[in-house]
């Protein structure tokens, strides 16, 4: 068993994506990755390459090494303008999700940037992510603030909840 968190509100990404940066982040949002760990490579058609590994698979998938689960929550709109959180349960790790995009696809020093990988020939890698988000945590009923500044994320508790097992679903099992 384990928890979620919800998010509330979106980040402005400043200059806008560019159409190639969406298309590809929005295929790697709905694919995530590859299970060799490598996040510069994405098949062609990441949405039929998951079809054929999850058939391959009997269904399951084992999660891709160095890329956070979060990817697959975290979309890009088609503006380019702006990144929200979209429902996800045990969605918890924004700051680990939000740091690692910025780190490999949009901020200046963008480990896509080094690579070989011609996927990457129209980023322009300029970005930077602004804004304020909420998010509150099912299990313990935290809520806090993730304010973002030139891409960095600062964590604000706003009610620290309460442990886990004293929530009224807990104690009902007493």
């Amino acid at each position: 068993m384990g928890f979620s968190t919800r998010y509330l509100g979106f980040l402005e990404i400043t200059p806008h994506l560019n159409p190639a940066e969406v298309e590809w982040l929005s295929g790697f949002a709905d694919w995530g990755g590859l299970p060799d760990g490598d996040p510069l490579r994405l098949p062609m058609n990441p949405r039929a390459s998951v079809a054929k590994a999850f058939e391959a698979g009997g269904g399951a998938l084992s999660p891709p090494r160095n890329i956070p689960r979060g990817v697959h929550d975290w979309r890009v709109c088609a503006h380019g303008d702006r990144i929200a959180w979209r429902a996800s349960e045990k969605s918890n790790d924004a700051v680990q999700t939000l740091t690692f995009l910025v780190g490999h696809y949009l901020g200046p020093d963008a480990v896509a940037r080094r690579s070989d990988n011609p996927d990457f020939a129209e980023f322009t890698f300029d970005h930077r992510l602004d804004g304020v988000i909420a998010g509150e945590r099912d299990d313990t009923d935290e809520l806090f603030l993730l304010r973002v500044t030139d891409s960095r994320i600062t964590q604000e508790t706003l009610v620290a909840g309460v442990p886990a097992w004293l929530m009224p679903e807990a104690l009902e099992d007493w």
